[in-house]
């Protein structure tokens, strides 16, 4: 008789911590599907409508902005890995940071902020691979433009580039990347108005 009470007692325990482990996965699964749903409404991109452009049309538009419509395109450049340019009104480079070797630079790309040294070693910027010290230098780049064209106005160009490291490949030389495995990178170039 007390080998029958003590096994009720164990069923009983049994049975509490299977109820527990079901209430604690299915708040944790609402969790989860709430946080998810959070995420996609925060997502912009998930929004973002494509204009699709015939092999007859460019793969630019265009349009005036001036700084104000420019800074926070800066400050998403590396999250959204696309490239942001500035040029002159002579379409010439328009410097708005010297790199770590030295050069004056137009452009904000994470795909060119890197150099190779006189020993042949590929050395990068300093800001490479952390979000705060990008935030930071895109604050002095900021600063600099508000300092240097704070009242200017220029021409933004959206654009895209093959991102592909073997371009130069020919038919001749090899295998040419189908259509649909090729990857665009986005361009933003602004062209200072006069």
């Amino acid at each position: 008789m007390e080998n029958a009470v003590e096994a009720l007692k164990m069923a009983g325990f049994m049975l509490l911590f299977i109820m527990a482990l079901t209430i604690t996965m299915v708040t944790l699964t609402q969790a989860k599907t709430t946080a998810d749903s959070l995420v996609r409404q925060q997502d912009r991109q998930e929004s973002y409508q494509y204009i699709e452009l015939t092999d007859s049309e460019t793969r630019s538009l265009s349009r005036t902005v001036t700084l104000a419509d420019i800074i926070p395109t800066l400050y998403r450049y590396a999250d959204e890995d696309y490239a942001v340019q500035f040029y002159d009104t002579s379409k010439r480079p328009l410097k708005i940071y010297t790199s770590g070797s030295g050069r004056d630079k137009n452009d904000l790309d994470l795909d060119t902020e890197h150099w190779i040294d006189e020993y042949g070693v590929t050395r990068y910027e300093a800001w490479r691979g952390n979000t705060t010290k990008i935030k930071q230098h895109v604050d002095e780049v900021v600063k600099y433009l508000l300092k240097n064209y704070k009242d200017k106005s220029f021409e933004e160009k959206l654009g895209t580039m093959e991102d592909n490291e073997d371009s130069e490949d020919t038919e001749d030389d090899g295998p040419t990347v189908p259509d649909i495995n090729k990857q665009y990178k986005r361009i933003i170039t602004y062209t200072l108005k006069s």
